[in-house]
């Protein structure tokens, strides 16, 4: 008989799960609290001014004919919002300015998901020279093409994409490669891992044999990686991937199983309750999906062998993940099929590049990745309907108490094709 995927490994009993879930609401009232403060200090007169950065810049046409300019900005807050300017701008992405805002249209729920705001008085600050624009620099120096600038800003550092790289990989279905989440992170983890375990061993032979080695290394590791995620900034994929990572290397050394819808449940009422704005990131919702996803096929597969796995597991988060995908976006290619393929060729591809950046070398394959984004083809519209979303949701949900219900699952992602 098959285990239950809920049986309550982290908890004992009814208890525990409602002390959890009290902790997890007295979190979430504290961070609503401090953010509603500050809504309210934001929108306390009709115009409010920040220090704020320039995440991304790119320009529009109007319905008029007119061109102008939209920006993501983050303020130093740590809030994100829009807005426009008709003014002959200069390429300011990336910089740090002062903003004013026209707040008195603001509700705190639009506050929370990231708002538009009409601005004014736009003013370049001093140019800041941190960590992360160092490395911005060192990795753009090491290659031509703006294109491949823009893409490997994005790979190690995650800076938004320019427009144009943004059609071409959502055409080749890559977009969740370039995204850094769990995939990137757990490449870097075992990267790091084996890089200091050569280093470790020497020492722990020679003056601390009684170490758990393992257990060392990997706290050393979470350390490295916290600070990465905090130089990205914070972005909801890693954040889940880190607080999964954490949880793991937690609950695996007390004997706890790790790999359980119960674990993923938990992590993500932890990082909402203390990033509640993740609520209304699609970003989070696509990173939680794919984790979900990945967990059903090996609560039902996990009998396979580890090649199998990663050969037929490419295929089905691929095909588990459309009708999610497609509900937001509708373009649709027929090269997006070969996405499979491609994230498995990632596996290698990532960390060479890597090793190559770190050398000096990072153009090595900068003419193969060009001739790759230069394939072009059709373009369809596929759009998941809302209900039949809502019945796959119920389905996945199903299929983890049923295994029948897996394969209607991969049934009703493959009829998706007919709403082409």
């Amino acid at each position: 008989m098959k285990e239950n995927p809920f049986t309550l490994d982290l908890f004992e009993n009814k208890k525990e799960i409602f002390f959890f879930l009290l902790f997890i609401l007295i979190v979430l009232g504290i961070q609503l609290y401090q953010k509603h403060t500050l809504f309210e200090s934001i929108t306390a007169s009709k115009f409010y001014t920040t220090d704020a950065m320039i995440e991304k810049q790119y320009q529009k046409l109007s319905k008029t004919g007119k061109t102008y300019h939209v920006l993501k900005v983050k303020s130093d807050d740590g809030y994100h919002f829009y807005t426009t300017n008709y003014e002959d701008l200069k390429d300011i992405n990336g910089r740090k300015v002062s903003i004013g805002m026209i707040t008195n249209q603001l509700s705190f729920k639009d506050f929370l998901q990231g708002f538009y705001v009409p601005s004014y008085d736009i003013r370049l600050k001093a140019q800041e020279q941190t960590l992360r624009s160092t490395l911005q620099a060192l990795i753009e120096e090491q290659h031509e093409s703006a294109k491949m600038k823009s893409l490997f800003s994005a790979l190690f550092l995650a800076i938004p994409i320019s427009k144009e790289l943004r059609a071409d990989v959502s055409f080749l279905g890559v977009s969740h490669l370039i995204a850094i989440s769990g995939f990137h992170l757990g490449i870097l983890f075992t990267i790091l891992y084996f890089v200091f375990y050569k280093c470790y061993y020497f020492f722990q032979n020679r003056y601390f044999p009684y170490r758990n080695s393992r257990f060392d290394l990997t706290i050393v590791v979470l350390v490295l990686l916290s600070g990465y995620m905090a130089l990205l900034g914070y972005v909801p994929s890693v954040v889940r991937s880190f607080v999964m990572l954490l949880l793991g290397f937690l609950l695996y050394h007390r004997s706890f199983r790790i790999v359980s819808f119960e674990v993923l449940f938990v992590a993500i009422c932890l990082i909402l309750a203390l990033i509640p704005e993740f609520i209304f990131s699609i970003g989070f919702w696509f990173s939680v999906s794919g984790v979900f996803y990945i967990y059903l096929f090996l609560h039902h597969f996990s009998h396979l062998k580890n090649w199998q796995i990663f050969l037929v597991l490419n295929f089905w988060v691929y095909l588990a993940m459309m009708p999610v995908v497609h509900y937001i976006f509708s373009d649709f290619s027929l090269y997006q099929l070969y996405s499979p393929f491609l994230t498995m060729f990632f596996s290698l591809f990532y960390p060479l590049e890597m090793f190559l950046h770190l050398i000096g070398e990072g153009s090595l394959l900068d003419l193969w990745i060009m001739q790759l984004f230069a394939i072009k083809g059709e373009i369809y519209s596929l759009i998941t309907p809302w209900w039949f979303l809502v019945v796959y949701l119920l389905l996945s949900l199903g299929a983890i108490f049923q295994r029948r219900l897996f394969y209607l699952l991969l049934g009703a992602s493959l009829l998706l094709f007919v709403f082409i």
